[in-house]
């Protein structure tokens, strides 16, 4: 026979087994829960995470595109200015060549109408000078004869 005071005893003890078993089930339920759980949130802070990555690679791709075609942009207009200003540059030569042709042509002209002028007037003065001695000429001539007709 078993004494009463163990039996009880082992009975508290088959009931706190049984209840320790249950809590001891319970727990690991809830850290198999909790694990569960972890997981979930693990998984989903990492989805977050790359999803996170994705978008800034996204708009640093757009950035770098951006920075790209604003190269490319300011390239262009560069070259369109500096093309523009050899243009302009090319046309102000051949502006001040015209120019130094019509000034070399206007000046030619001007020295040939000097001359002419010269010349004319050269012969001007001739013809005057001629004119001149023809007259004192003819006084000579008419003094000469006007005294012979008076007897002088």
């Amino acid at each position: 026979m078993i004494p009463e005071s163990s039996a009880v005893g082992t009975l508290i003890t088959a009931e706190e087994e049984v209840r320790r078993e249950h809590e001891l089930r319970h727990l690991r339920e809830t850290v198999t829960a909790l694990r569960s759980r972890l997981e979930e949130v693990q998984a989903n802070q990492e989805a977050a995470v790359q999803q996170a990555v994705a978008a800034a690679q996204e708009e640093l791709r757009q950035l770098r595109d951006t920075a790209q075609a604003l190269r490319a942009e300011l390239q262009a207009a560069v070259t369109e200015r500096e093309q523009a200003l050899q243009a302009a540059q090319a046309t102000g030569r051949e502006e001040a060549k015209q120019l130094q042709a019509t000034i070399a042509a206007m000046r030619s002209e001007l020295e040939a109408a000097m001359a002419r002028g010269q010349a004319d007037l050269d012969a001007a003065e001739r013809r005057h000078l001629d004119e001149v001695r023809q007259l004192r000429d003819a006084i000579a001539a008419l003094r000469t004869e006007l005294e012979r007709s008076h007897g002088r």
